[in-house]
């Protein structure tokens, strides 16, 4: 039997969401004048906030605001691999490391299914010795270079779902598996459903009484 645990990144892996942060971080890194542009990103971010549009339309605008239209693939390995050695092991919360390290030596293969995009989702993978990564895609120019569109929908909630099942169902050829599934989020319901073990990563009663209605474990990843 196989057996598999699947980890989201923000908020689970890592106490700090990276979306924004790497955003910004390479904008400072890149070009810092593109800070000036930081009004018009907020702008952005309040439009998705009031529901105007949706993380499939956000997420490109803010790279392409922060980041520009289409990046060099060797310029964006460079800024990936930074960024990741900034975060890792810094940022890991002491639970989610206990509880990858106990997984593999229970003989789990580790996957990272997340909403971040592919770009920066990969280097972190990578630097945590995830065997996979399934991340929101962006398109690549006939180059090779990245560019801030997406390419499909956006792994988020039912998408993330759908990823996980198609990523499982072409690499895992035995059949029967054993799955464990943590995130932060109920976002993820679709991802615990796949799962024979949903673990919700939280504290607090709103929490608590979430995972007791779903029937999902909590666990507190802020102590190891």
């Amino acid at each position: 039997m196989q057996k598999f645990a699947i980890y989201d990144l923000d908020r689970t892996i890592l106490r700090t969401p990276t979306f924004t942060l790497f955003l910004f971080w390479a904008a400072a890194t890149n070009g810092v004048w593109r800070l000036l542009l930081t009004p018009f990103w907020l702008l952005l971010a309040l439009g998705h906030a009031l529901h105007l549009y949706d993380r499939s339309r956000f997420k490109p605008a803010a790279i392409s605001l922060l980041l520009g239209r289409s990046i060099s693939a060797a310029h964006m390995q460079r800024l990936t691999q930074r960024f990741s050695a900034w975060r890792i092991p810094a940022d890991v919360a002491p639970g989610a490391q206990t509880a990858m390290d106990q997984d593999r030596r229970d003989g789990y293969r580790l996957i990272m299914a997340t909403a971040a995009p592919a770009f920066y989702a990969e280097a972190l993978g990578d630097a945590l010795g995830f065997e996979a990564v399934i991340a929101s895609r962006h398109q690549r120019g006939a180059s090779g270079e990245w560019l801030a569109a997406m390419d499909g929908a956006n792994c988020y909630g039912a998408e993330k779902g759908r990823r996980v099942a198609a990523w499982l169902s072409e690499n895992d050829q035995q059949g029967a598996r054993h799955i464990r599934a943590y995130s932060d989020h109920p976002s993820d319901a679709a991802l615990f459903a796949l799962a024979d073990e949903a673990i919700l990563i939280g504290r607090g009663k709103n929490m608590a009484a979430l995972a007791h209605r779903e029937g999902w474990e909590l666990r507190d990843f802020s102590k190891a």
